[in-house]
C-alpha cells in the first residue's frame, strides 16, 4: 500500500521520482537549437548545454498540442514527446524542416525511459543522474523545480534516490496527491488539445512571451497581452467532499466550472478544476458539489491564480 504522505514529504523536502510518459526525439545538425526555438513556446536561445526547457507545441490557433521536455547537448538536443503521440508530433516537426541543417530520429517505444525528479532537492538529482551516465537538467513544474534525466535506468533512478534523501520512487496516488498539491496539470486529466496554455495554467512554466516567433505566437501573445481566456485552471481549497468532475459553483449558485482532479487531505481537501475567468482570483469564494453530494465551500488559491496585474 502507498505511502501517500511519505511521497508528499518527499516532494516538499527531498525528491519525488516519477516516470515521464515520454519517447526521445533527437535532433542533430548545427541548426537544430534555432530550428527547435521556432516552434516551441518556450526560449531555448538563452539556454546553452547541458540546460534543459519545459515547452509546448501549439496549433496555429495557439492550442496545445504536445508537452515538450527538451534536453540539450554539445552536439545533438533530445526532445522527449508525449510516447501517445510521438509518431505524429514527429510528423509535425518534420513538416517544418525546409532549408534548415537538422536530422530527426524518433527511438524506438521504450529505447530511453525518461523521469523527472520533482522537489527542492532537483538540482542535487540532475547532478546525481549526470554522474551516472545520463543526460538531465532542471526545469520548473507548478511549485516544484525538476530535474528531467533520460535515460531513467535502475541505476540511475537509484544514484538519483541515494543523493537525494527524502527520496522516493511515486507511486500513482502519491503522485497524485504531489501534483494536485503543487499545481501541476497533467494532459489528459486536466487538460488536451482544445485548451490554450493560459487555460491550463501553464504560460508561466512553458511559454516565453520575450522570444521571437514560433508556431502560433501571435494567438498565444494576443491572449496575453491584448485579452484574457474565457476560463482558468486553478487550484481550490475545499471544505468538505469534492471529486473529479464536480461542478463548482459562484457564491450565487451560478455554475463556473468543473473539477478535473482532487485529492483528500487531513484538513481541507485540494482540488485543481476550471473556472470563469473572473472568478481565477485568489481567494475567490465558490463552493463544489454534485447530485450526490451536498455542496462543499471552496476557496481559490494562489497558486495558479491570476495575479492582480492580469
Amino acid at each position: 500500500m502507498a505511502d501517500v504522505e511519505a511521497e508528499l514529504r518527499a516532494a516538499q523536502l527531498g525528491v519525488l521520482v516519477r516516470e515521464l510518459p515520454l519517447r526521445t526525439l533527437v535532433a542533430r545538425g548545427k541548426d537544430r537549437g534555432a530550428w527547435l526555438n521556432g516552434l516551441l513556446t518556450c526560449n531555448l536561445a538563452k539556454l546553452a548545454p547541458p540546460a534543459a526547457a519545459y515547452g509546448l507545441i501549439v496549433a496555429k490557433n495557439g492550442k496545445i498540442q504536445s508537452e515538450v521536455y527538451t534536453l540539450l547537448g554539445d552536439e545533438d538536443a533530445l526532445i522527449g514527446l508525449d510516447a501517445a503521440r510521438a509518431e505524429q508530433t514527429t510528423e509535425v516537426l518534420d513538416r517544418h524542416l525546409v532549408m534548415e541543417d537538422v536530422e530527426l530520429e524518433l527511438t524506438p517505444a521504450g529505447a530511453s525511459k525518461w523521469a523527472g525528479a520533482f522537489g527542492p532537492l532537483a538540482e542535487a538529482a540532475c547532478a546525481a543522474a549526470r554522474a551516472a551516465g545520463a543526460r538531465a537538467g532542471v526545469v520548473r513544474r507548478g511549485a516544484l523545480p525538476v530535474a528531467v534525466f533520460t535515460p531513467a535506468s535502475p541505476e540511475v533512478v537509484a544514484c538519483v534516490l541515494a543523493a537525494c534523501g527524502p527520496a522516493v520512487v511515486a507511486s500513482d496516488e502519491g503522485w497524485m496527491r504531489a501534483r494536485v498539491e503543487h499545481g501541476i496539470p497533467e494532459r489528459g486529466v486536466d487538460f488536451d488539445d482544445t485548451n490554450y496554455p493560459q487555460e491550463a495554467a501553464l504560460e508561466r512554466d512553458a511559454v516565453s512571451f520575450e522570444k521571437g516567433c514560433y508556431l502560433g505566437q501571435e494567438a498565444v501573445f494576443m491572449l496575453e497581452k491584448r485579452g484574457h481566456v474565457k476560463r482558468r485552471l486553478v487550484q481550490l481549497q475545499v471544505d468538505g467532499a469534492v471529486a473529479a468532475g464536480a461542478p463548482i459553483f459562484t457564491e450565487e449558485g451560478a455554475e463556473s466550472g468543473r473539477v478535473t482532479s482532487a485529492v483528500e487531505r487531513s484538513t481541507k481537501n485540494l482540488a485543481l478544476g476550471y473556472v470563469k475567468y473572473k472568478h481565477a482570483r485568489s481567494g475567490t469564494a465558490l463552493s463544489v458539489g454534485g447530485p450526490e453530494h451536498d455542496k462543499s465551500p471552496a476557496t481559490v488559491t494562489e497558486l495558479l491564480a491570476i495575479k492582480p496585474e492580469e
